[in-house]
């Protein structure tokens, strides 16, 4: 059933103008995959979720939003069906520019990012990280189905996760979230922030030569560990 898109090219004059030069907002085209769901009520719900939030935990700078968005991303997460929909870049663009658009600027103040609205590498969409990273995380089987979602500042997952396409990669996602924040150590980072960078490289160029995508959930543990060990070993 339809669902709502909007392409870059669609929305980028809207984004750029100011004042009352500000065009309308784009009427959206339609895609045509899925189930039957109502996309405006969803979509002005995320909004207003995120807006309560921000109410409630106001950023104060870009890199300011760490505790927020750990909030954040389980509650987009839950409010967004299983759909075709979340596959397809220009619903999120739409999700962005017709529900989002005061959450995120409010978000990113200052000068405007096109980027966090989608237009840009579809994966920088700011309402489509916040689902990923829940999206990742997510657990069935934990008392808490997104505890993990909740780990890591903000440099973590943009860095370490979500520019390393491990969002197609999950059970090794959640492997390296386990390693760096392990349930025996309260949830603390293993690794200091210069550590995990270099293993992080570590790993995207193994992943040259190994197929991630077939790992299971324990075995991408098993290899993380014993390329951790091997990688410190060579640096003592």
């Amino acid at each position: 059933m339809p669902y709502p898109i909007l392409s870059k090219a669609e929305v980028r004059p809207y984004l750029l103008a100011e004042g009352d030069n500000k065009p309308s907002l784009p009427t959206p085209r339609l895609g045509d995959e899925g189930l039957d769901a109502d996309w405006e009520s969803i979509g002005a719900e995320v909004g207003s979720v995120l807006l309560s939030l921000l109410d409630k935990h106001p950023v104060k700078s870009k890199s300011d939003g760490g505790p927020f968005e750990a909030l954040a991303a389980p509650e987009v997460h839950k409010l967004l069906p299983s759909h075709p929909a979340l596959a397809n870049a220009e619903f999120w663009i739409w999700l962005a520019v017709t529900h989002c658009e005061e959450a995120i600027d409010l978000r990113y103040a200052g000068k405007r990012n096109l980027q966090n609205f989608g237009v840009g590498g579809a994966g920088e969409n700011w309402p489509y990280r916040l689902w990923v990273r829940a999206e990742i995380a997510f657990d069935q089987n934990a008392k808490d189905h997104y505890a993990l979602a909740k780990l890591g500042d903000i440099d973590f997952w943009r860095s370490h996760v979500f520019r390393q396409g491990y969002g197609d990669v999950r059970t090794f996602a959640r492997a390296l979230l386990e390693f760096q924040f392990p349930a025996k150590a309260k949830r603390k980072p293993r690794l200091k922030i210069a550590q995990i960078r270099d293993f992080a490289k570590h790993l995207k160029r193994a992943r040259s030569n190994l197929m991630f995508e077939v790992m299971t959930e324990a075995r991408a543990t098993q290899f993380i560990e014993s390329e951790w060990e091997r990688l410190a070993q060579s640096t003592e």
